[in-house]
């Protein structure tokens, strides 16, 4: 349930985050489109500034322009007859923006009629200003009609029109305010996005980051919800596994009462014989158990003395035949010349019995194990070969992790560490181990100690 508790909260703050990010993002997109916005109607104005002042330039006048006013009378001097006035009723009403708009449509519409506006001018100095403005893209210029949002001419020479475009205010061309210009860019995302580029990378690494921390918590719970259930599985099967041989000794430490037992000598000697032996594997899995947490803990240190490694293998392949039901068939084939080894005895010991109880365990009705003892190069290795159950291919890598067991069946009880203490004994040795299995074929066990001392 706590993990459960963890794994939502942990969602809920990612997709906290990830709204954050969205509205961060969101909001300064939105403050580029403002900036872009602005810098081209400033860039409208100007632009229209300084086409105006071109087109009264008197230099590039021809001829006298025609005269247009304000007004029910014509100011005096001017001929009447060449004069056009001009309608300004209501003209503040539909201007709303003071005498100097007003005064520029007025000067647009007295000039416009003798110098109208000229597009490809416009574009060269818009591009000007832009450039000035540092934006760098492409723009065309348009006069539409304002009731119509018709388009009237334009400087655009493909007619693929982008989806993608930015408009600029629209500069009045007459008073009625029927007809307007405007700057049009083509593609504005490619303006902005270089100004959100930093802020872009970092909301994407920061969302990798959240996906993948989400990503790894959620392994990381997995795991441990895993790992809870396995080493339930193994305390409970430790107490199975210890419950039994505590049954057997308190039973024949009971039969020792027994006045029959106690004069017969060949009874009560077998009695004393059962309850040692089940001591011995008491203590021998209550030591492995104590060396795994010593060696996780790094407290774990080797005690090693020079022994006759085959002389131990033989003591407990004998010992082995001598506890095992029915009539198992161990064969040694011993190729070593100097069996003398290094090592820590008593792991060595548990090691080899280790590798010789489950090949005991995960074989058929028909026991048939075959140990190989020789030299390869500076090692001396065990081969430990039988034909039962076999792994498959996909577990071979997880055999040797701690609670792990594969191959379960109803006659093989165990807790999922033999292996495990096997592997870390071994490369705490300076050895290595290796397994070679078949489904149904059997498994081959392989370990190889340095004949040298080099222990870690």
């Amino acid at each position: 349930m706590k993990y459960t508790y963890m794994s939502r909260l942990s969602i809920l703050a990612v997709g906290l985050i990830f709204l954050l990010q969205a509205l961060l993002v969101y909001r300064l997109y939105e403050t580029n489109v403002d900036l872009l916005q602005r810098e081209l109607n400033l860039v409208m104005q100007s632009t229209y500034d300084a086409d105006l002042n071109l087109r009264l330039d008197p230099s590039k006048k021809s001829k006298e322009p025609s005269v247009e006013y304000f007004g029910t009378t014509p100011p005096p001097g001017i001929d009447t007859t060449k004069a056009t006035r001009i309608d300004a009723r209501g003209l503040d009403k539909k201007l709303n923006k003071g005498l100097v708009s007003a005064m520029n449509i007025a000067m647009e519409e007295f000039i416009g009629r003798k110098y109208p506006i000229n597009l490809p001018r416009i574009d060269s100095v818009a591009g000007v200003f832009l450039k000035q403005n540092n934006i760098n893209m492409k723009f065309y210029s348009e006069i539409i009609d304002l009731k119509t949002n018709e388009v009237l001419e334009t400087s655009l020479q493909d007619s693929n029109k982008s989806s993608d475009l930015l408009y600029s205010k629209v500069i009045f061309l007459n008073v009625k305010q029927t007809k307007g210009l405007r700057l049009v860019l083509i593609d504005p995302m490619w303006k902005i996005y270089p100004q959100m580029a930093w802020m872009l990378i970092l909301s994407l690494l920061l969302s990798i980051f959240c996906i993948y921390s989400l990503y790894v918590q959620k392994r990381t719970l997995a795991k441990q919800r895993q790992l809870s259930k396995l080493k339930n599985d193994f305390f409970s099967e430790v107490s199975h596994e210890f419950k039994r041989p505590l049954a057997v000794l308190l039973q024949s430490i009971n039969s020792l009462s027994n006045e029959k037992i106690i004069v017969n000598e060949e009874k009560r000697t077998r009695m004393l014989n059962i309850a040692e032996q089940e001591i011995v594997k008491m203590t021998s899995k209550t030591d492995m158990l104590l060396s795994l947490a010593q060696e996780e803990e790094g407290l774990f240190e080797l005690h090693c003395t020079e022994f006759d490694f085959a002389k131990v293998v033989f003591d407990l392949v004998d010992n082995a035949i001598d506890t095992t039901p029915g009539s198992p068939e161990i064969d040694i084939n011993n190729e070593l010349k100097n069996p003398m080894i290094f090592a820590d005895k008593d792991h060595i010991e548990q090691v080899v019995s280790n590798l010789i109880s489950n090949a005991i365990k995960y074989s058929r009705e028909s026991i048939d194990i075959k140990i190989r003892l020789y030299q390869e190069n500076n090692n001396i290795c065990i081969s430990v070969k039988d034909s039962g159950l076999g792994i498959s291919r996909e577990n071979l890598d997880v055999i040797f992790e701690k609670y792990s067991r594969v191959g379960k069946t109803t006659h093989a009880k165990g807790h999922g560490i033999g292996l495990n203490y096997v592997k870390r004994i071994v490369e705490k040795h300076g050895g290595s181990i290796s397994v070679d299995s078949q489904l149904n074929i059997g498994s081959q066990f392989i370990v190889k100690l340095p004949l040298v001392k080099n222990i870690n």
